[in-house]
């Protein structure tokens, strides 16, 4: 028997010497920087490009919601996006180390939030992914080939699939790590055309735990090579976020004074709240994220602006960062859970 049928065997055994481990994590790597050279229309080398998509999400109340979306992209320091659902409107900005937000509503839907990400295709920032298997689809209509990470301090995996023939990005599944649970969130891609030197998808779709969340359609990607450069200025009033290509420290709470429980409440809740920490360490732009009743979403506003941290970090260097904190009510206690 071979070396390579040995080894092949050890690993389908979940007997995987060294080497075959390196060579799980090589082979992972070499079919993640094909798609990516494929379809990275946002790459270094990429031409300045405008997009447009048509999209549509289930909403709180499990209604269809519909919205447009789009991008200008001159280079990784100089962008523009645009979200626009009926009267809520998104603006977003990156410069070489920042990012400006403008919503003109505090109801932006979190799940509309999940487009740059997803129109994004490839996982963003120094993330670096440890691999443990590479498996085959052949049952499908499209034979794929799916590399997964090993698991995480909490048991998160990551997942991406690429066509066998084609080596193109058809899938990533991304664990949405929360502060009481974990649910699985995957992106689809297809219908992939030619831009330039690149093959990229036109329609795409996200599941949460299997069930369907948000859905987009490519109408419009064409070369943009002279853009007005009024588009990269940071809108007036836009919340100010920084950008680490470098280390990054995450925000740490040093003053958290807790609320009285609310009068009036009779039964316990929490409420998640979003918020910016500035480089003073001073909480700006809160939003309530997960509510827990308005008489509980109230005090919880009122009394994280109260709080103070000590500000992120690039590199050393204080930096606005966004945050989130989860605030449980008890009758007998109150307890503070930051998470990021």
């Amino acid at each position: 028997m071979s070396l390579r049928i040995l080894l092949f065997v050890a690993c389908f055994s979940g007997l995987c010497p060294v080497s075959c481990s390196q060579d799980i994590q090589s082979r992972a790597e070499q079919l993640m920087q094909h798609a990516r050279h494929l379809s990275d229309i946002r790459s270094r080398k990429a031409p300045a490009f405008r997009l447009k998509a048509t999209f549509s999400f289930i909403g709180k109340n499990l209604e269809t919601a519909q919205g447009t979306y789009t991008e200008i992209w001159i280079s990784d320091s100089r962008w523009r996006r645009e979200t626009i659902i009926d009267d809520i409107h998104r603006v977003e900005v990156g410069t070489a180390n920042r990012t400006w937000q403008l919503d003109n509503s505090k109801d932006f839907p979190e799940v509309a939030g999940r487009l740059p990400d997803l129109m994004n295709v490839f996982p963003q920032g120094p993330a670096t992914f440890e691999f443990e298997s590479i498996t085959d689809t052949t049952d499908a209509k499209i034979a794929e080939q799916c590399a997964t990470t090993r698991a995480g301090s909490r048991q998160e995996k990551y997942r991406f699939c690429f066509d066998e023939k084609s080596g193109a990005l058809l899938a990533k599944l991304s664990p949405d790590i929360r502060p009481k649970n974990m649910t699985d969130y995957s992106c689809f891609y297809g219908i992939f055309r030619k831009f330039g030197d690149y093959w990229f998808p036109r329609e795409m779709a996200c599941l949460e735990n299997k069930h369907r969340t948000l859905e987009a359609k490519i109408e419009e990607l064409s070369p943009e090579p002279s853009p007005d450069a009024a588009l990269f200025k940071p809108p007036p009033g836009a919340s100010e976020l920084g950008r680490c290509s470098g280390t990054s420290g995450h925000p740490a709470a040093t003053l958290t004074p807790a609320p009285d429980f609310p009068t009036g409440a009779l039964q316990d809740s929490s409420v998640s709240v979003s918020l910016i920490v500035d480089t003073q360490g001073r909480p700006k732009d809160l939003k309530i994220t997960q509510s827990g009743g308005k008489l509980f979403d109230d005090d919880a506003l009122a009394t994280v602006q109260k709080w103070r941290f000590k500000p992120g970090t690039c590199d050393g260097e204080p930096m606005p960062m966004e945050l989130g904190v989860m605030v449980e009510f008890r009758h007998e206690s109150m307890i503070v859970n930051p998470h990021h």
